[in-house]
């Protein structure tokens, strides 16, 4: 059987479940997201993602250890010792009561890679992460009432800013360093002489908008902004998303090809001598040059493709997937995880399903079996056509592609 192009379309289409909820048009957003920040307003909120209870719960009872979060005032982080303590499993989980004291004396507290610990944030990223295509780092940030913690700086990724709970007024100026990479945070660029606050505060003000609850702020990559609480606290959240570059592409080529050129040392006279430097680097261009030239273009877009499915936080699997092998009736109820399939392509009679972390694969005649079950929501196996077998059904269960609706994962740490 020869899978269609459509029917490959239908196995991993965004149902945009996640966008949707961002931004007014979520399909001409992905297709073309703005090159300026756009505030998408009057959102039914976000605290079922995260919000005061959540946050106490993970400082409190989650077992966090730093880095995933820590304290800033005046632009800096202050030492660990005044917001941490020790237990006897480790030595650096926060200290709720100093934490407390710190926002009360008006600095902020960071959560890191939420979604790494959070479930809702958890399935959350990796919807928004399949609807874009792009990978899904979420932080969140605590401020006191007339309060700021970071000065005027830029970042490197694109972000979605979610405020959550309280307001926040942002100052947003223009880019003084045009679609940073990745590398290009404000951190490094500080080292450059020039490079400071000062610069960027003088910029003219772009525009000044206030964030309140359910309120979606679209931030593009290398925009200057800065934020500062109004009467009461606030609480946000920001979504960065990956940007796949050509800079990340020569990257991720030079890193991941075997054959590439590039392995022999420069000679010894590199450092001293402006002739073997520039005989060294002809060299290295002619073998660059030629390997380009004989690695077809296809070849070149399946390595970045694998490289791209990597950065991808894997499905969330169930223990119970390999330990209830007989606890399944025709009335066990699972919903789908359309979001852990990141690819489809045939091989052969088989059909080759691509996850962040692996790949797996069907009989290619099973394809329309599995665009079905990808387009629902949930399903019981009576429901299901008699040609889907109970097999196939724990396959993808393993695999994080489907999970039991009854059975809750507590726990995200896929580091």
């Amino acid at each position: 059987m020869t899978v269609s192009t459509e029917l490959f379309r239908e196995l991993t289409e965004p149902n945009f479940a996640a966008l949707g909820r961002l931004t007014g048009d979520p399909a001409a957003f992905r297709a073309a997201p703005p090159a300026q920040p756009v505030v998408f307003r009057g959102g039914a909120g976000f605290t079922d993602l995260f919000g005061w209870g959540a946050l106490d719960t993970v400082l409190s009872a989650g077992a966090r250890r730093r880095p995933d979060f820590r304290v800033i005032r005046d632009n800096a982080q202050i030492p660990d010792r005044r917001y941490t303590r020790s237990t006897m499993m480790h030595p650096d989980v926060p200290d709720v009561r100093k934490t407390s004291d710190e926002l009360a004396a008006g600095a902020s507290l960071v959560m890191q890679g939420l979604q790494e610990y959070s479930e809702p944030i958890a399935r959350f990223t990796r919807r928004l992460a399949h609807d874009l295509s792009r990978p899904v780092h979420a932080n969140a940030y605590v401020t006191p009432p007339k309060s700021q913690g970071f000065k005027a700086h830029f970042d490197p990724r694109d972000s979605f800013v979610l405020q959550v709970e309280g307001t926040k007024v942002w100052t947003l100026r223009e880019p003084v360093l045009n679609q940073p990479l990745a590398h290009e945070n404000w951190e490094r660029l500080q080292e450059r002489p020039g490079w400071d606050t000062a610069r960027l505060e003088a910029i003219e003000p772009w525009r000044e908008v206030t964030l309140e609850p359910g309120d979606c702020l679209w931030l593009p990559r290398g925009w200057v902004h800065s934020a500062c609480s109004e009467g009461v606290s606030s609480l946000h959240l920001t979504l960065s998303l990956t940007a796949w570059t050509e800079h990340w592409a020569v990257s991720q080529l030079l890193s991941r090809i075997v054959e590439v050129p590039g392995r022999a040392a420069f000679p010894a006279d590199f450092v001293r001598d402006a002739g073997a430097a520039t005989a060294a680097v002809a060299q290295l261009r002619s073998g660059l040059t030629a390997w380009f030239e004989e690695t077809s273009d296809a070849e070149l877009a399946g390595i970045l493709q694998a490289a791209a499915r990597s950065e991808f936080a894997v499905p969330l699997h169930q223990v119970s997937a390999v330990l209830a092998d007989d606890a399944l009736t025709p009335d066990t109820e699972f919903v789908v995880n359309t979001e852990a399939v990141l690819g489809a392509a045939q091989r052969g009679d088989r059909l080759a399903l691509h996850l962040a972390d692996r790949v797996v694969t069907l009989p290619a005649a099973a394809a329309p079996l599995i665009a079905d079950l990808l387009g629902r929501n949930r399903f019981t196996l009576a429901e299901l056509s008699p040609s889907v077998g109970e097999d196939v059904v724990r396959l993808l269960w393993r695999e994080g592609i489907v999970a039991t609706a009854t059975a809750t994962v507590t726990a995200v740490a896929e580091r």
